[in-house]
């Protein structure tokens, strides 16, 4: 089957689209991702690069873009239309618990009353 120029374009850059996608569906290592993201993603990274694509071409495409990451283990399908993304450069940092808060310092202890110092004057 001979690939076509768009399809191509796809496949020879995939760590390129991959990062595309990220920067416009919130996609992170373990996520999901669904064929409607994927779908419409192709067809804009295409347009980016100069090649109209139909919806119909960008949905075929994405297609086999799927399949390709499917190979790769870079997506492992839930159902037919999601996928989860198995990307470890796409791992989000560790967020650090926040660090408990320090009891605040006693007040000093006042001395009882009419006794100045504590001492009894005498």
């Amino acid at each position: 089957m001979k690939m076509s120029k768009e399809s191509e374009e796809i496949r020879q850059n995939s760590k390129d689209v991959l990062q595309f996608l990220k920067a416009r569906y919130p996609l992170f290592h373990q996520s999901n991702i669904f064929f409607r993201d994927v779908h419409y993603g192709v067809r804009e990274y295409l347009e980016k690069k100069g090649m109209k694509v139909g919806y119909g071409a960008a949905e075929g495409i994405a297609r086999e873009f799927i399949r390709d990451l499917e190979g790769q283990g870079v997506l492992i399908p839930i159902d037919r239309q999601t996928w989860t993304l198995n990307y470890p450069d796409f791992r989000t940092p560790p967020v650090k618990a926040p660090e408990p808060a320090k009891p605040a310092p006693k007040p000093p202890v006042a001395p009882p009353q009419g006794q100045p110092g504590g001492t009894t004057g005498q």
